[in-house]
C-alpha cells in the first residue's frame, strides 16, 4: 500500500473520522500502519484501530488513485489473534448465528415471541429492531402471499434472500416474490440450500468461514441458469465480490464469477429486467404523495452507484423524496460494526438522523436489511416513530389492485 498519496481525500468522508476527530482511524492512518507494523501477533490497540472501519467505501470511491482500501483492511483482519471492540463476544457470537441455519431458525421462532409478548410501546422492541405494532399503515402490515417454490423450469429469476428475509422478517420475502409475479407473471425460484452471504465473516476476518458460505451459495445456485435476484443491498455487493474471494482458486474462481455474473440488485432488477412501475399507484384513502426518506445503502452508493432506481420506484408508487440537507450518509451499522463497536455506531446514525430534521419523515426505507435494523433502533424519539418497512414490503403496499 505504499501507492497511497497521503492527500487527505478519505479523511473527509469517514464517518467514523468525522465523529471521532482521530487521524489513525482513517484509510489514511490505517494504511500507514499497516506499511510499518506486522498484523501478526500485534497489540490490542493495533487490533483495535483495524475493527474501527465500517467498509463503507466512502474512502474508496474517494481515492484518487483507485486503491482497493476495504479489502486491504479486511484482509488485514484475517491475521487478528485477537477480540476487539467494545463488544467482541457479542459480534463473535452473531457471527456464528449468520453462519448457522439452525440457530437462525431459532432467532426467527425467538423474534416472533417478542413480537407477541413484549408490549406495544416498549422500548425493548425498538432495541431489537422490533416496530411497535402500531407504526405501519394497513397496507404495509398486510403481508403478501406466502413464497412459493417454483422449480427453476418455469420461473424467470431465481431469489437470494439474504438471512433476515429469510428467517427473521419473511414479510420481505413474500414481497419481493408478490412483486416478481406482479412484474413477469411467475414466482420466483428459492434454492433451499442457500446460506449467509458471509459480508459478516469476512468484514470482520473469518476468510475461511466466508470461504465456506461463498461455496455453499455457489452450490446453491448451479443447477440453473437464471438471473440471481436479491433484496438486500449487503448481500448483493458481498456476493458480487465472490471472484476475488476465490483469487487463489482457479477451478472456485470461474464458478463464481460465473455466479457473480448472474446478479441482480432489487431495485436495478425491477426498473430494467422486470419494470415494475405501471404497476404501482398510489393507495386509495392515503394522500397521493406521503413523504418518505429512502437511505442509500454504502455498498450501493460507493461500490455499484446505484442510486436513482430506488428513487424510480418510490417515484412511480406516489411518494415524495425527502433528503437530508447534507446528502446521503452512512447510518452507522457496518455489517457486526455496530456490535462491536456499539457507542461509534451510534453517533455516526445520530449525526444522520439529526440532519434528516424535526420531525422526521413519516416513511423510512432502504433495501439493506443490516441499515434497516440499525435506523429502526435509532428512529423512536418522543412524539414520533417513523414506520421502517424495507423497500420490497413498502412497494407491494402500493401495487394496483
Amino acid at each position: 500500500m505504499t501507492d497511497c498519496a497521503k492527500c487527505g481525500a478519505c479523511t473527509a468522508v469517514c464517518p467514523v473520522y468525522r465523529v471521532t476527530g482521530r487521524e489513525y482511524l482513517t484509510a489514511r492512518g490505517k494504511l500507514h500502519l499497516l506499511t510499518r507494523l506486522s498484523t501478526r501477533d500485534c497489540s490490542a490497540s493495533y487490533a483495535d484501530i483495524l475493527s474501527q472501519c465500517l467498509l463503507c467505501g466512502a474512502c474508496e470511491a474517494s481515492c484518487p488513485r483507485g486503491l482497493a482500501i476495504t479489502r486491504r483492511i479486511a484482509e488485514a483482519r484475517h491475521d487478528l489473534p485477537l477480540l476487539v471492540g467494545d463488544h467482541p463476544f457479542l459480534a463473535g457470537l452473531m457471527q456464528k448465528v449468520l453462519s448457522t441455519p439452525a440457530l437462525l431458525a431459532g432467532l426467527g421462532n425467538l423474534k416472533t415471541a417478542c413480537e407477541r409478548l413484549l408490549p406495544r410501546q416498549s422500548g425493548l422492541r425498538t432495541r431489537l429492531g422490533l416496530p411497535p405494532a402500531t407504526h405501519l399503515r394497513q397496507e404495509e402490515r398486510t403481508a403478501p402471499p406466502l413464497l412459493p417454490q417454483t422449480p427453476p423450469q418455469t420461473a424467470v429469476a431465481a431469489y437470494f434472500s439474504g438471512c433476515l428475509a429469510r428467517y427473521i422478517e419473511p414479510d420481505i420475502a413474500r414481497a419481493t416474490a408478490t412483486l416478481l409475479g406482479r412484474s413477469t407473471g411467475t414466482a420466483p425460484h428459492h434454492p433451499t440450500a442457500q446460506a449467509c452471504c458471509g459480508q459478516a465473516a469476512f468484514g470482520s476476518g473469518n476468510r475461511a468461514e466466508a470461504i465456506r458460505l461463498a461455496k455453499r451459495n455457489i452450490t446453491a445456485f448451479a443447477d440453473n441458469a437464471l438471473p440471481i435476484l436479491t433484496s438486500c443491498a449487503s448481500c448483493y455487493s458481498h456476493l458480487a465480490s465472490y471472484p476475488a474471494l476465490f483469487r487463489d482458486e482457479p477451478e472456485w474462481s470461474e464458478r463464481a464469477r460465473a455466479f457473480s455474473d448472474r446478479l441482480r440488485e432489487f431495485s436495478s432488477f425491477f426498473t430494467e429486467s422486470a419494470p415494475l412501475a405501471a404497476h404501482l399507484a398510489p393507495s386509495p384513502g392515503l394522500p397521493d404523495q406521503p413523504s418518505v426518506y429512502y437511505h442509500d445503502p454504502c455498498h450501493l452508493r460507493f461500490g455499484h452507484r446505484i442510486l436513482t432506481p430506488p428513487r424510480r420506484l418510490l417515484g412511480a408508487a406516489g411518494f415524495q423524496l425527502q433528503a437530508p440537507p447534507h446528502g446521503p450518509q452512512c447510518c452507522g451499522m457496518g455489517g457486526l460494526f455496530h456490535l462491536a463497536h456499539p457507542v461509534l455506531a451510534d453517533k455516526i446514525r445520530a449525526r444522520l438522523l439529526d440532519d434528516l430534521g424535526h420531525p422526521l419523515p413519516p416513511l423510512v426505507t432502504t433495501t439493506c436489511t443490516g441499515c434497516l435494523l440499525h435506523l429502526r433502533a435509532g428512529l423512536s424519539r418522543p412524539g414520533q416513530t417513523p414506520a421502517a418497512p424495507h423497500l420490497a414490503v413498502l412497494l407491494a403496499g402500493r401495487l394496483k389492485s
